[in-house]
């Protein structure tokens, strides 16, 4: 592997590790590290994960429609849920086929984003961390697509890019 690529390979290793915290703190531990003491000490014992399955959403579109209908719903909170699911795994697309080349194809990533996006919604049902919601699933998966596509045109204007200036240096050797 050439040096120069290297350090980059690095950093964007470290930034996917961080977009995996930072993805891991804001679905499964939004609170306070003491609140989630006092939660597994105190509350967990008596959560099953039918009472969760009860609260979710299974419906698709459901709280999506909820979100859109409703008028009373501060529209920042609306945003923030709706647009924070869609942009909050778009790093999975960018910095994954560029991390590792088996991921340079849409489907591979949408199977991706579905499986990580199912992993912490299972996550939040089993542990009683948040609510099990189908259409978080829907558009976390369609961030992951996004962030794809970005990575993808990234790619083709770059490979372009490559080209002409071959061109354009061979055109005036």
């Amino acid at each position: 592997m050439p040096s120069q690529s290297h350090p980059i390979k690095i950093v964007c290793w470290i930034l996917f590790t961080f977009f995996l915290l930072l993805l891991t703190k804001n679905i499964l531990f939004k609170k306070s590290i003491t609140h989630y003491k006092n939660y597994f000490r105190r509350e967990y014992r008596q959560y099953t994960v039918k009472e969760g399955w009860k609260q979710g959403n299974t419906t698709p579109f459901s709280t999506i429609k909820l979100f859109y209908n409703s008028r009373n719903m501060n529209a920042e909170y609306k945003a923030n849920n709706l647009l924070g699911n869609l942009v909050g795994f778009m790093p999975l697309g960018l910095l994954l086929p560029f991390l590792l080349p088996w991921f340079r194809h849409g489907v591979r990533i949408l199977f991706a984003g579905f499986l990580l996006s199912l992993g912490y919604e299972l996550a939040q049902l089993i542990f009683g961390l948040g609510i099990f919601d189908v259409d978080d699933l829907l558009l976390n998966t369609a961030g992951s697509f996004l962030g794809y596509c970005i990575f993808f045109i990234a790619a083709l204007l770059l490979g372009a890019k490559k080209k002409g200036d071959v061109l354009h240096s061979a055109r005036h050797s």
